[in-house]
């Protein structure tokens, strides 16, 4: 990582940073594949300090490690946290990725859960326990932060690097899930890391890296299926640019993703590409009931299996839509404007996902800063577009803000160019002021 914070030091003042880039079309080279261009910094940008991934990575790993550590959050706030316990434990005593639900403990289930979280879960104990695993995840939220500030740093210079770094260390909702038994802190690092993996191996045309990234890319996947949209959207970014690396990218997610179908037809005798919960999700959200009652079906059906489980609530979802497509639409409707962020949210930690949104639209008023923001847009639209149709609550949003934090820190850099450091500091503390007021006026507790 050091290494190739090296390549990106800072040629002087006034000259563009070779980190700070965006790829566009070179036709006329032999192998047809996009270069990356140096976006210039501004004159402005130009004097802020360089920022090394690798040296923030590491600084940020151990400070935040640390304060998760001492906040003692609780760990099993999420009702699935005893789920991933119970698969890690069982990978411990050697019989692999199945557990039983107390509700319906004659069913073993094998492929019920994502395995991703689970896996890293085994190895923190192995390490030292519960308390292991909530210090790694912390160390790995401040890695994101250092991965975050370094897409910025690519997508818009120095000065947006610093800006979304500090974004993501001040986002509450790190801190929160980072301190949990829960996959959204792990899944958000794996999202990530791939992103940053891929832009990596565009910009450098190297086919390891983006080899790598594949690998991490079936982490992802593996912990949250939803990471098949922010995939999606990697590959298509990468074929367009860096076609070689698209294909090593594909050709490892493959490789590696291949022992878990493998396992689970051996297991379950179908093909069950990634898990057998998506019908029971499916229903929970579409026929708005609480989740104990499909979960107390289950109980009393326990000669349908997991796989029964998924095809019958599947079967009843698609009913569901058929007898009453407009209430689908409603249902999409509303998670759609739950997604976009905290419009309707009156929950007292969303002021600074409101300023965020608030100098995300600098960066959509002027056409250069909308042509940095391609990529976490993609990236963001794609994730969305996968679990909205599903179900969309503050947790399923957080792994994908930290592309809103990119936009901010984006749009925050354009103003600066156009009206000035100091102007801008003005306008981002009276923006910060109205929406920390309007979070108080129309928030409540919770």
């Amino acid at each position: 990582m050091e290494r190739m914070d090296e390549s990106l030091a800072a040629t002087g003042s006034g000259q563009p940073a070779p980190g700070s880039g965006r790829v566009h079309a070179e036709r006329g080279s032999p192998s047809h594949e996009r270069e990356v261009a140096p976006v210039p910094d501004a004159r402005t940008s130009a004097s802020w300090p360089q920022f090394h991934v690798g040296w923030m990575s590491l600084i940020a790993a151990v400070v935040c490690a640390v304060v998760v550590r001492l906040l003692h959050m609780d760990q099993y706030s999420n009702p699935d946290s005893h789920a991933f316990m119970a698969i890690a434990r069982s990978l411990l005593e050697g019989r692999g990725f199945v557990y039983n639900e107390p509700m319906f403990p004659s069913v073993p289930l094998y492929a019920f859960r994502s395995p991703g979280y689970s896996a890293f879960l085994a190895v923190a104990m192995m390490l030292g326990g519960v308390a292991t695993a909530v210090t790694v995840q912390g160390a790995l939220s401040g890695v994101s932060a250092a991965l975050v500030g370094g897409l910025a740093r690519d997508l818009g210079g120095n000065r947006a690097a610093w800006i979304a770094f500090a974004f993501r260390l001040a986002w509450l909702g790190c801190w929160s899930f980072a301190g949990q038994i829960a996959t959204e802190s792990f899944f958000e690092f794996t999202m990530i890391l791939t992103v940053w993996l891929a832009f990596r191996a565009a910009l450098k045309h190297n086919v390891a890296l983006a080899a790598t990234a594949g690998v991490v890319a079936t982490l992802s996947i593996l912990t949250r299926p939803a990471g098949v949209g922010p995939l999606a959207a990697v590959m298509w970014w990468l074929v367009r640019r860096f076609p070689r690396g698209a294909i090593a990218l594909a050709a490892a997610l493959f490789i590696t993703w291949l022992p878990w179908p493998i396992r689970n037809y051996a297991k379950l005798h179908t093909f069950v590409p990634l898990l057998t919960m998506g019908g029971v999700a499916l229903w929970d959200s579409h026929s708005e009931n609480p989740p104990i009652v499909a979960w107390t079906y289950m109980a009393e059906h326990p000669e349908l299996g997991e796989v029964g489980y998924d095809k019958h609530f599947a079967r009843a979802t698609v009913e569901l839509i058929r007898e009453n497509p407009t209430g689908f639409v409603r249902r999409v409707a509303r998670a759609t404007l739950e997604y976009m962020g905290p419009i309707k949210d009156r929950r007292l930690n969303t002021w600074l996902h409101r300023f965020a949104l608030l100098a995300l639209l600098a960066a959509l008023w002027w056409p250069a800063a909308r042509v940095r923001l391609a990529l976490p847009v993609m990236v963001w639209a794609s994730f969305g577009a996968l679990i909205i149709p599903i179900a969309v609550n503050y947790r399923y949003r957080f792994p994908a803000e930290w592309c809103v934090m990119i936009g901010a820190a984006i749009g925050l850099d354009a103003l600066s160019e156009r009206l000035g450091g100091r102007r801008t500091a003005v306008l981002a503390a009276v923006g910060l002021a109205a929406c920390i007021a309007f979070t108080l006026v129309v928030g409540r507790p919770g």
